[in-house]
């Protein structure tokens, strides 16, 4: 009788702590993404990396890790700065283009405190806009997602690597490859990797501080300097767009009306509330 395999590692139980705080992270060479960041740095190639939690939770070092994984994989001088790392979606796309190349980049949490409705959009809408430039910007993208659900299935066959936390400080990683067979990119198992909090004297500490009062700001409503969408702007724009959505049904309607009715434009204008001369005009 042969004896039984060993485990994999990501098959073994798991405790409940990981590395000790402040123990530094460090992509290890040798390591399966090691070698796949340092083979898309020689070919001066972008990389796309998507962060999301096994259970989807919130809370479980997450935003640590991006902002880990980003300065690790960030080849400039300056590395990992606040500049590079945001909760808009909007500024990443910005971030893609003028930050320098080379750079590590993380928008995190996709857009904290929006519904997932919004959050996926905003995040599928920015990846679209960075995938249909066109060009290589030599960027290394860290996607911080609630959940990898939320990144439509086209745009997730985009992306090289998913990281997937299983507990915190313990994360699984997976390289995406496209599946020619199927709607979902094929997700192969490649390596485990850990990490811990950031010691408060590194300087990517002030990155995830920086995050982290983003968030706060947002959820309390003070974003003025954030970049975000405030609630009421929020409630305006969809007030606006039903306005837009009934203008252009009783347009259609006056059109209608006609083309297929002997009314008169004072006749239709009575029922759609308008004047003769409006609805002259809008036929």
């Amino acid at each position: 009788m042969s004896e039984a395999q060993e485990p994999k590692p990501w098959e073994q139980e798991s405790g409940e702590d990981s590395t000790p705080d402040g123990e530094e992270f460090e992509l290890s060479e040798g390591t399966p993404l090691y070698e796949l960041v340092q083979r898309r740095k020689k070919k001066n190639q972008d990389l796309v990396v998507i962060v999301s939690d096994y259970h989807n939770r919130r809370g479980t070092g997450k935003s640590i890790l991006s902002c880990k994984l980003a300065d690790a994989f960030d080849e400039t001088a300056e590395g990992l700065t606040t500049e590079k790392a945001t909760l808009d979606a909007h500024e990443m796309v910005e971030a893609y283009v003028g930050q320098p190349k080379q750079s590590g980049l993380v928008l995190d949490e996709a857009e904290a405190g929006l519904s997932k409705y919004e959050s996926g959009s905003s995040v599928n809408k920015a990846v679209r806009e960075v995938v249909s430039m066109g060009r290589i910007e030599e960027k290394y993208l860290v996607l911080n997602l609630p959940a990898s659900a939320e990144l439509d299935r086209d745009l997730k066959a985009l992306c090289d690597v998913w990281v997937l936390v299983l507990r915190r400080g313990l994360a699984l990683v997976h390289f995406l490859k496209y599946n020619p067979y199927g709607e979902h990119p094929m997700a192969e198992k490649k390596q485990l990797i850990e990490w811990s909090d950031i010691p408060g004297s590194h300087r990517v500490r002030e990155v995830y501080n920086h995050l982290t009062d983003r968030k706060r700001a947002h959820l309390r409503g003070d974003d003025s300097d954030g970049g975000f969408v405030r609630k009421k702007e929020m409630e305006e724009a969809v007030e606006k767009s039903e306005k837009e959505a009934e203008r252009e049904t009783r347009d259609a309607l006056i059109k209608k009306m006609a083309r297929e009715t002997d009314l008169t434009n004072a006749d239709i204008g009575d029922i759609v509330g308008l004047s003769a001369g409006r609805v002259s005009q809008l036929k």
